[in-house]
């Protein structure tokens, strides 16, 4: 692949300081309009003739809300326990709410601050739970604390160790994304770790993360083991890829644990999904359609990267440009977007997040180039445990954060933006 030209220093300046800002892209107010275009994107372009079957539209008129509260701000994270409760980690104090299989409240608690029972940065669940309970990871305290019985003892397993040490647990997703995902895998958790550091660099510590082990511990005895060495098992996406001044890849690294004994890792250049057992034994593949973009245009690229560019901008990642400066803002990006279409393409992930239900039906979600942002739209690809995959298009301000069996949980959010929680049954096959 051909250098990319010379960046222009709003992509340098960006990228670089982008780490904190992607993160809080969740508001309206300096979004600009949808970019142009999205090859391969819809259900009956690109991917569709690679092994999708027929589309699956599930209407708003499904969607059954079980809870909501005037203290949800923004949805994080939610877990669905086995007795039907869900719980959610929210972007405000109170960081807990936990609704009953009825819609029943099952209380709110969680503030943020440096105290012994204070929460001052929980990350995200624990994916299946622990012994039935709702677990949070918190970055500081270093350590998964049980929050589904509020007024009760304070519980955590704490992760510090010599092989864990901390501030070694991070995403191994993403650079922009603060979330550190864990799940449980039979009887251990599993966690992505890594020792790089940015002494070495933005783009090595950007492909250290993406490289990370994914290590496996003993909840009950606090032993760890590494289950997957990421940057030895898979190979390096970077290698066809020419790196501009200043400039690196958006790349994700996108992994979930699928039953008992599964994980599945997303493989870049392979357009897989690679499943490593709970020994770390590899299994058999599966094989993804085509990918949903191999060229954008400028005004995509734009898009994409806008929320880092107007986070430099105005100094914060709070203030939002109003309508009019978010378009001037626009169309000064497409103006100096300099590198062909591929090129371009090169920098973005094809998709932004991926889920199992239990039983091991992956759920992928591929990059949105029409809503702007480095985020998923409605859109996902539904793949059993056998390969055969289908796109699924959900109900528009639906937002989903967990795939069950039978049913899809996350965010409905109504005409005023208000969120509750709320799930989509899946059809009967």
């Amino acid at each position: 692949m051909g250098a990319v030209e010379r960046p222009t220093a709003w992509r340098v300046a960006a990228v670089l300081s982008g780490a904190a800002f992607l993160a809080c892209d969740g508001g309206s107010g300096g979004r600009p309009g949808g970019a142009s275009g999205n090859p391969g994107g819809d259900d009956s372009g690109g991917a569709s003739g690679g092994g999708l079957g027929a589309p699956l539209d599930l209407s708003a008129s499904a969607i059954e809300v079980l809870g909501t509260s005037d203290s949800l701000a923004v949805v994080r994270d939610l877990e669905v326990l086995a007795d039907g409760s869900v719980w959610v980690l929210n972007s405000q104090e109170p960081y807990f709410m936990g609704f009953g299989a009825d819609g029943e409240s099952l209380g709110a608690h969680g503030s943020p601050g440096g105290g012994p029972d204070e929460f001052p940065m929980p990350s995200a669940f624990v994916t299946g739970g622990w012994e039935g309970e709702a677990w949070v990871l918190d970055l500081m305290h270093h350590a998964l604390i049980r929050i589904s019985r509020p007024g009760a003892d304070w519980e955590q397993f704490s992760l510090a160790s010599t092989s864990v040490p901390r501030g070694t647990v991070r995403s191994g997703r993403s650079m922009l994304d603060s979330s550190v995902r864990t799940a449980r895998l039979g009887r251990e958790i599993v966690l992505p770790h890594s020792t790089a550091t940015m002494q070495v660099g933005v783009l090595q510590f950007r492909f250290g993360l993406l490289g990370a082990d994914l290590v496996a511990l003993d909840p009950e005895t606090g032993g760890t083991r590494t289950l997957v060495a990421l940057g030895e098992a898979l190979e390096d996406p970077s290698r066809d890829f020419s790196q501009s001044e200043g400039g690196f890849p958006l790349w994700y690294r996108l992994w979930a644990s699928c039953g008992e004994d599964l994980v599945r890792v997303h493989d870049r250049v392979r357009n897989q999904l690679r499943g490593f057992d709970g020994s770390g034994a590899e299994v058999d593949p599966i094989d993804l359609p085509p990918v949903p973009f191999t060229e954008i245009s400028p005004r995509q690229f734009a898009g994409a990267v806008f929320a880092l560019r107007q986070a430099e901008v105005t100094g914060d990642v709070a203030t939002r440009l109003t309508r009019e400066d978010s378009l001037r803002l626009m169309n000064q990006m497409v103006g100096t977007v300099r590198g062909t279409p591929r090129e371009l393409a090169s920098y973005l992930p094809r998709y932004v997040d991926l889920r199992c239900s239990e039983e091991g039906t992956m759920w992928l979600q591929p990059l949105d180039l029409d809503a702007g942002g480095l985020s998923g739209g409605p859109r996902w690809l539904r793949i059993d445990p056998d390969g055969a995959t289908r796109a699924v298009r959900l109900p528009d301000r639906f937002d989903a954060l967990r795939f069950t069996p039978t049913r899809i949980w996350g965010v409905s959010r109504d005409e005023f933006d208000r969120p509750s929680i709320a799930s989509i049954p899946l059809p009967v096959p």
